[in-house]
């Protein structure tokens, strides 16, 4: 072969030589920039890439000859005598590690260690390349952290998409409704809600939409079994990364014994007021007889009277009719007086109406001056004819208005100037 002929192979052969030592310069160059290291079995560093330099802080010939488990600080998953079993047994091990930063901080790596027997090299060589995964961790250690929160969680907690459909149920939530995890995650929200409150889900979504958050929305929603809870909602939009709403969380809290425990106070509260009011006629009782004992008297006089003119004839009858019209106005007044007291004592639920707030209050007056020592006292009622009607309870308004003026005519016993003034007044 001549040199005409060997010189094409020979220029290939260069070519390919100078290739392989550019894949091994690449090669080198990354590994560098790797966050790589070699040790020796006992943890001897040997090699320190600018990757390493760059995770825990340390340069090359400050980590050149140190032991690396106790440079960078290792918390071993097990024992560092099962790792080197396992890369002596298997030549490698994968595993996380905890190590220590130049400045004290904790990272959590992915450590990918092979060992290197070379057999002109007495020490074998370990080639630890290891990935930083401390945010990683954080993360899910968070994740699991609220996860436990709502799992735990006395209040019923649920996730849900823009369109009412349920992507998260917790344990709380089954006990509430009834309804497991299974059975409620990709249903709609729509089947918690009573018929005549579906269009409160449209609200709710698109107050969500808009950003906002509700608190403390009561309501009532549906169990499984069909029966009905009082519940407080608090809901709050989920964001994704790019800031726009992708959700809701609602916590639910059952409400329902809090409502019978409010019912149950205020019908105790009526009671008392219904106790204080008997309490008020029985202080009154006497004075109330001696009340009605004059119209009653009345009545049976001129009732004698007017049996004496029909006894006299005819002639008479016109003092007859006159008799009778008194008669007529005695028992209304005794009426009167019985109707102001049923109606003071007789037991009942708060209610407002609209009712003439100046009759309300001359009643009052009245009712409240029977059995009072208000000889010499001067009494004026003023009551402003524009204060014509309100939304009151008619009993607890008039209660409060003959406690004041019994109160009142008490205190005024021993003074010598004795005036009771009671006004109604329209402020504008």
């Amino acid at each position: 072969m001549n040199d005409a002929d060997s010189q094409p192979t020979e220029d290939g052969e260069i070519q390919r030589l100078r290739q392989r030592v550019s894949s091994l310069e690449a090669a080198a160059s990354g590994m560098n920039l790797a966050q790589v290291m070699t040790r020796t079995l006992t943890g001897e560093i040997r090699y320190w890439s600018r990757g390493m330099e760059r995770l825990y802080g340390y340069m090359q010939d400050e980590a050149v000859g140190q032991i690396s488990h106790r440079l960078l600080r290792t918390e071993f998953p097990g024992s560092l005598r099962e790792i080197e079993t396992n890369l002596l047994e298997r030549h490698e091990w994968t595993g996380e590690l905890r190590h220590r930063h130049r400045d004290g901080q904790e990272l959590t790596v992915v450590s990918h260690q092979s060992l290197y027997r070379d057999p002109l090299v007495a020490v074998p060589l370990v080639t630890e390349v290891n990935n930083d995964i401390t945010q990683v961790r954080r993360d899910q250690e968070a994740h699991q952290y609220l996860a436990s929160i709502v799992e735990s969680s006395q209040d019923a907690i649920v996730g849900k998409t823009l369109d009412g459909i349920i992507t998260a149920w917790n344990d709380s939530a089954q006990a509430m409704f009834g309804y497991s995890a299974a059975e409620m995650i990709g249903q709609p929200i729509a089947l918690l809600l009573p018929a005549d409150r579906l269009h409160e889900e449209a609200m709710i979504l698109e107050r969500l939409r808009r950003g906002e958050r509700l608190r403390h929305y009561q309501t009532i929603r549906l169990r499984k079994d069909g029966g009905e809870i009082a519940v407080s909602l608090s809901i709050s939009p989920i964001l994704g990364p790019s800031g726009t709403v992708i959700g809701a969380a609602k916590i639910v809290r059952d409400i329902t014994a809090e409502r019978r425990s409010q019912s149950r106070i205020q019908e105790l509260q009526a009671e008392l007021v219904h106790v204080a009011r008997l309490s008020t006629m029985g202080q009154m009782a006497s004075a109330i007889a001696h009340e009605l004992n004059q119209p009653l008297t009345a009545v049976a006089n001129y009732a004698g009277a007017l049996a004496r003119v029909l006894d006299a004839g005819q002639e008479n009858l016109g003092r007859a009719g006159e008799i009778i019209e008194r008669i007529r106005q005695q028992t209304t007044r005794a009426g009167d007086v019985l109707r102001r007291l049923r109606d003071h004592i007789a037991k009942r639920n708060t209610m407002r109406v609209r009712e003439d707030v100046n009759a309300v209050v001359k009643d009052a007056v009245e009712l409240g001056l029977v059995g009072t020592r208000h000889d010499g006292v001067h009494i004026a009622v003023n009551l402003d004819p524009s204060a014509a009607y309100a939304m009151i309870d008619r009993i607890q308004i008039g209660q409060v208005i003959i406690n004041l003026v019994r109160n009142a005519i008490e205190a005024m016993e021993s003074s010598e100037r004795r005036e009771l003034i009671i006004e109604t007044l329209v402020i504008q």
